[in-house]
């Protein structure tokens, strides 16, 4: 339909506006910075088909540099484009103003110097331009600009620049006579499916500011709110307008209503329940809080200022936006059920250094956030469960080990970059919220559990045997832990004391691990990442206390019969002090090793040569009962 030119294909918005680009019949070509982050982008965004049979072209330059900093054979590629998207630029407020100048204003000449030499030599059907929803430029006043910009000349640097960008290229639009659409977007949130939010700069830092409990009081309360739209809605208004034949020049503001969207209070109030921190009890004005955050005693709690120009009292002209939503049949709405997947994931971003999962794909399950890998074949998939002081990323290294198999690592309510179930009972919270996640497969699978999470794989059995192929318990907890853990909240106050040595020695006087040595490093890594969110550490209190109550563990012998005993199998490391084996469950397939209660992490290619051993067995046993 149309060569398309985007800058920023890299970034969040416009990694998912390629994914969408994709799907049509277009011929894009995608400035980047680094051939490394754009192949690392095409095997997370599934793009590489479209990238090696020439769909999907990257050439290598720099926004900010003359010329864009293209080859003499990429310039000449890029002077062929009939639609322009310029979706570049860094989300940093932050920025100082040289930094800003050149990522923002210099870049806007260099793409009109382009967009100019298109238009003179074979006309430019569409220039799209992305910018905030705070710049005070429309179509109505680009061309008095003066007031408004002596308004902008005590903002800072990042809005200033990006805003005078809004205005040059729009002065430099009408002056060439092409076509241009400004879009201004609200704060982008992660996919309406799924709410993944690698942009921590916007909502993250609203999200951070709870889970620290510095919002007590909400900036602007309920008279305020803050504007917002999914990244996968973002990215289908930018496609379909790249398809308009005969687009006029428009601004668009992407944004629910404000009647549709939640104040700050409410907004306020359904983070710290997802963060699991007391609730705002009052409110403060986005001016007078602007004003502390400025000085020195401010600067120390580490909140930018900056951040509350996103918080508004206003409404925005939408008539524009949803004539082309309804024209196109698009949702424009904030998906409610996926917001606490959004506020966990950004959580989850926060408290961690290394979040990449390079060969599985984020993804959701019912109320589970989850890691997956899909292969290709007949085989049932594999759905792993972690224990406590654990989450998905943890058992990565063990589910590497079967590439024969699609496999799926949940992350259980609370943990990880899952909501917590919020339900009284605890433990029914757990076991309904995996019960709902399996059955989102289409076929039966097989269910490992390590620890708790073997408990909770073996209570869903109980419930939903016919969805299991198989079931694989790895050293399940099946009696109360020490009675030391009784008390969440002692728990909890403990959780968030210990250090590095102090987790190194916990887990081996609970003789999780065998010796210092067999812990790795970044497993410790990943407990004391984790538990610097109250979510965390509050639900691994309160499961840890749930765990010591002997009601926790009681199975009905009616569900532990032949089935169970042909299709169950255990691992069991004999080198654990604290859990034994009870007696009804010793008549199963199981492996005793000489191992400690976390040998799913400390060895995982021969964890995986057990599971494989034991998976064999049952097959032939069921393969042998059927005939």
């Amino acid at each position: 339909m149309a060569h398309i030119l985007i800058t920023g294909g890299t970034g969040f918005i416009g990694m998912h506006t390629l994914q969408q680009l994709s799907r049509e019949d277009h011929t894009v070509t995608v400035l980047v910075r680094s051939l490394k982050k754009w192949e690392q982008i095409c095997r997370q965004m599934n793009l590489e088909t479209a990238w090696h049979t020439g769909k999907l072209t990257p050439v290598i330059g720099d926004l900010s540099a003359p010329a864009l900093g293209l080859s003499s054979s990429d310039r000449k590629r890029v002077e062929t484009a009939d639609v322009v998207i310029h979706a570049g630029g860094p989300m940093d407020i932050l920025l100082g103003e040289e930094e800003a100048r050149g990522a923002f204003l210099q870049a806007a000449e260099e793409l009109l110097t382009l967009a100019a030499h298109i238009h003179a030599s074979k006309g430019l059907r569409h220039f799209i331009h992305l910018v905030g929803f705070k710049s005070p430029f429309n179509h109505h006043n680009w061309n008095a600009p003066e007031p408004v910009i002596a308004h902008l000349e005590h903002a800072p640097p990042y809005e200033r620049m990006k805003f005078l960008a809004d205005l040059r290229i729009r002065q430099g639009a009408h002056k060439e006579g092409f076509p241009l659409s400004v879009i201004h977007l609200s704060v982008v949130i992660g996919d309406s499916a799924h709410g993944n939010t690698p942009q921590t700069g916007g909502l993250g830092i609203l999200v951070a500011s709870t889970a620290r409990k510095l919002t007590g009081l909400i900036p602007g309360g309920k008279s305020h709110w803050l504007p917002m739209v999914h990244v996968d809605h973002a990215a289908e208004f930018i496609s379909v307008l790249a398809k308009e034949t005969h687009p006029v020049s428009e601004t668009y503001y992407l944004m629910d209503e404000r009647q549709q969207s939640p104040t700050m209070m409410e907004l306020g109030t359904n983070m710290a329940k997802e963060l699991r921190v007391p609730k705002p009890w009052g409110s403060i004005s986005p001016a007078w809080l602007s004003s502390i955050l400025g000085t020195p005693l401010g600067r120390k709690l580490g909140i930018p200022k900056e951040s509350l120009d996103f918080i508004v009292d206003v409404d925005y002209p939408l008539d524009a936006t949803r004539g082309v939503q309804r024209k196109f049949g698009l949702t424009q709405a904030v998906n409610t059920d996926v917001f606490p997947f959004v506020i966990t994931d950004l959580d989850f971003r926060i408290a961690h250094s290394r979040t990449d999962t390079d060969g599985f794909v984020r993804s959701r399950r019912g109320p589970l956030a989850t890691l997956e890998r899909r292969v290709e074949n007949e085989n049932p998939p594999m759905v792993f469960v972690h224990g406590t002081l654990s989450g998905a990323d943890c058992l990565i290294p063990l589910a590497e080990q079967f590439p024969e198999s699609s496999v799926c690592l949940v992350d259980l309510p609370g943990f990880g970059r899952s909501p917590y179930h919020h339900q009284e009972d605890v433990l029914e919270g757990y076991i309904e919220s995996l019960v709902q996640a399996i059955q989102t497969f289409e076929t039966p699978i097989n269910l490992v559990g390590h620890s708790f999470g073997g408990l909770l794989a073996a209570k869903v059995w109980e419930r939903v045997p016919e969805r299991l192929s198989s079931l694989h318990l790895l050293q399940p907890v099946f009696h109360p832990a020490p009675r030391r853990y009784r008390s969440a909240r002692i728990t909890e106050s403990v959780l968030g004391r210990l250090s590095e040595s102090g987790l190194r020695k916990q887990l081996l006087s609970q003789t999780c691990f065998e010796s210092m040595e067999a812990i790795p490093p970044a497993y410790i890594t990943y407990v004391l990442e984790e538990l610097r969110s109250p979510r965390v550490k509050k639900t691994t209190a309160e499961a840890l206390a749930m765990l010591t109550r002997a009601d926790s563990f009681r199975f009905a012998s009616k569900n532990l019969g032949p089935s169970f005993k042909e299709k169950v199998s255990i691992i069991w490391g004999m080198k654990d002090q604290i859990y034994k084996l009870p007696e009804p469950f010793h008549g199963l397939h199981t492996l005793h090793i000489p191992a400690a209660h976390h040998f799913p992490i400390s060895q995982p290619e021969q964890t995986a040569h057990w599971l494989k051993q034991h998976m064999e067995q049952i097959a032939d046993v069921l393969s042998g009962s059927v005939k």
